[in-house]
């Protein structure tokens, strides 16, 4: 009866040693394939990614930050360009047509240009655009002229009131400064010419065509629409 107690226990302690081999077998056979996933290879290509990401990474936000840096500068040169038009010179406080050119805009102008138009029609000279709405400039310069022969002690052409205008074309106008295009103030003389141009200089629209420092151009109506072109033509 002892013999087979001894033997039963011996059979029990061989079998937990055959599990416990069995299992450190197993346990040894997944650390071997562990192992043989997590390769030097693998641990290379693994690292190759992670330099890859943060490289996009600091590529995408240099980009964004150059991006921004040239708004910027694109915003602190930006100019604006607009047409005013009044009857009234209250510095002088008289009546006076005026068309005056002005740079609303943070950065300096370089007017290529400007544009009149008139009943579909495309003037780059103000007296032709006048001709065309109002009366004969020709005409009425021949007259002034005439009676300056006749008195030459006199302005003539201060005292009966003559158009006065500036060129504009290639200009450069400086961030918050204006340029009167036409001025032409009413006398005793000229009172039908003026009347008809105070009728009609809202019928007169402008096209500016201009380019700030950094060769960036626009296009104006003059009235505040303004959109950017590759350049003047």
């Amino acid at each position: 009866m002892d013999n087979q107690q001894q033997d039963a226990s011996c059979s029990t302690v061989k079998t937990e040693q055959n599990s416990n081999v069995e299992e450190q077998t197993k346990t040894t056979q997944q650390n071997t394939q562990r192992n043989a996933w997590f390769t030097n290879e693998r641990l290379n290509l693994f690292l190759a990614l992670c330099a890859i990401i943060i490289s996009a990474a600091s590529f995408y936000a240099t980009y964004l930050q150059a991006n921004a840096a040239e708004r910027q500068v694109k915003a602190a040169t930006w100019p604006w360009l607009e047409v005013m038009t009044g009857n009234f010179n209250e510095e002088k406080n008289l009546s006076e047509i005026t068309f005056v050119l002005s740079n609303s805009g943070s950065g300096p102008a370089i007017v290529k240009y400007v544009k009149y138009h008139y009943n579909d029609q495309s003037y780059l000279d103000i007296y032709k655009v006048i001709s065309a709405c109002c009366f004969d400039t020709q005409a009425y310069e021949t007259q002034l002229q005439t009676l300056q022969d006749d008195s030459p002690d006199i302005n003539i052409f201060e005292a009966f009131g003559w158009i006065m205008t500036s060129a504009s074309d290639n200009r450069l106008l400086a961030s918050g400064s204006k340029l009167k295009l036409f001025g032409f103030k009413q006398t005793g003389f000229n009172e039908t010419q003026w009347d008809k141009v105070n009728d009609q200089r809202f019928n007169i629209k402008t096209e500016i065509c201009y380019c700030s420092l950094l060769e960036q151009c626009y296009l104006s109506d003059g009235r505040g629409d303004v959109k950017e072109i590759e350049q003047c033509e």
